[in-house]
């Protein structure tokens, strides 16, 4: 399992109801579980080449536990978003003024 250790940063204790939002850095140590690296290849990149392969394959899921369910109170399955980097995102932005660009000068012309 791909996952912080003991917890996630921030990670509400204690409560019964709520929600949590956290942008992990998948490139830090400190985002992985140290036995999930050495059981996928013994670095980091390929510990993230392991969770993309689960979750490619819908395999890959997270299980929180508590001490109410030490073996997993709540468990789900990832799935990937389709969130571009932002080169790709550059470019989508710069396409989209160029585009925009292109049409107002088509307007000008007619």
């Amino acid at each position: 399992m791909a996952t912080t250790t003991p917890t996630f940063p921030n990670f509400p204790l204690g409560v019964t109801s709520g929600s949590y939002d956290q942008t992990f850095d998948l490139t830090l140590p400190g985002s992985w579980n140290a036995a999930f690296i050495t059981a996928n290849g013994g670095t980091i990149a390929s510990a993230f080449a392991a969770l993309s392969t689960g979750l490619a394959g819908g395999n890959a899921y997270l299980n929180v536990h508590s001490t109410f369910a030490p073996g997993g109170e709540i468990r789900g399955f990832l799935v990937a978003s389709a969130v571009p980097e932002p080169s790709t995102y550059a470019l989508m932005i710069a396409g989209v003024m160029t585009v925009g660009g292109l049409a107002r000068r088509r307007s000008r012309q007619g």
